[in-house]
């Protein structure tokens, strides 16, 4: 199967290494980029050529969200704007729906708000299918093709760089920005059990990636509330480094990828007092050790770049084509 890859993340990239033709559509690459992406020159050019030619079997393509302009390099918010402005014309979107032609196609949505791109969906009314990851459900209804529409599960950046197992020395880890009311009264709540002898840590600075998951390695628990979109990788990153995650249930109504008292814990951010509900946790560390071994293989089989690969090939191709890997639901 041939595929061409127009995205940030190299999913295809990772499945099928030797026929995929990936065009990154991105920020910068990091050292730690699992996958490297075809030059972008002649070659990447001669790449979108052949799609008039039905050279490829999936075309994959990114959803065009413009209110996300964060870390984005220059080139391809100047294409964006281009492109946001031509989704306005019958013309432009008659062209694009052209050059895709018959070939079936996919848009991937990683964005944190939880509508579909409109600008999308008028540039590529044909798409075969939408994947989106803050998909609330009962919105589906509302949009223009909600036959066509998807929900998409997160993954660990690189399942090679999860940490050894380590000796459990904390009880609560916490990282990250306190961008929202959830997380700030969550992080309130872990610093009166620290106050209770509670081993809790939350950095005061940025870790280094490797030091984030020796820490989550260390961790009894990891406290990770929703942040800017309700999906998190931390989530699952809790699970590959073995610990388990406590997640506030979503406002929303939407697919969950990690299944409660199983691989992960939530709890009622409105109801429920989190100081009590992890102090009894932590009781049954016996408990805990059977939940992060779950969740671990979990992640392994479900939340890797390959693994949403063939989620999504599976759902464009009806299990056709790629076999045993159907990410779980919880529910």
């Amino acid at each position: 199967m041939m595929i061409l890859e127009i995205y940030r993340f190299g999913f295809f990239k990772a499945l099928q290494p030797d026929s995929t033709h990936w065009i990154r559509w991105g920020s910068s690459l990091t050292a730690d980029e699992p996958q490297r992406p075809d030059a972008f020159g002649f070659s990447a050019v001669a790449d979108i050529w052949r799609i008039r030619q039905k050279a490829y079997d999936l075309i994959v393509l990114p959803a065009m969200q413009p209110y996300h302009r964060f870390d984005e390099p220059p080139l391809k918010l100047v294409v964006k704007s281009v492109l946001q402005a031509g989704a306005q014309l019958r013309a432009c979107c008659a062209l694009l729906s052209r050059l895709v032609g018959s070939s079936r196609h996919v848009i991937v949505d990683l964005g944190d708000n939880s509508r579909l791109c409109e600008t999308t969906i008028r540039l590529f009314p044909r798409n075969a299918l939408y994947f989106k990851r803050e998909l609330d459900l009962d919105r589906i209804a509302e949009t223009q093709v909600p036959d066509k529409v998807r929900p998409l599960p997160l993954f660990v950046p690189n399942e090679n760089r999860s940490s050894p197992q380590r000796k459990k020395d904390i009880d609560i880890f916490f990282a990250g920005s306190l961008c929202n009311w959830i997380r700030m009264e969550a992080v309130e709540a872990v610093r009166n059990l620290s106050e209770r002898g509670f081993r809790v840590v939350i950095p005061s600075a940025h870790l280094p990636y490797a030091e984030f998951m020796a820490a989550l390695a260390r961790s009894w628990l990891v406290l990770s509330p929703e942040g800017y979109g309700w999906d998190c990788y931390r989530h699952y990153e809790a699970c590959l480094a073995g610990s388990v995650p406590v997640i506030n249930k979503p406002r929303y109504r939407r697919r969950l990828y990690l299944a409660d008292g199983v691989h992960c814990f939530y709890y009622d951010a409105d109801r429920d007092s989190l100081a009590d509900r992890l102090h009894a946790l932590l009781a049954d560390k016996g408990r805990l050790l059977r939940m992060a071994e779950a969740g671990r293989q979990h992640v392994l089989a479900n939340h890797t770049r390959s693994a949403v690969a063939r989620y999504i090939l599976n759902e464009a191709f009806g299990g056709a084509v790629a076999t045993g890997g159907a990410v779980a639901t919880a529910s």
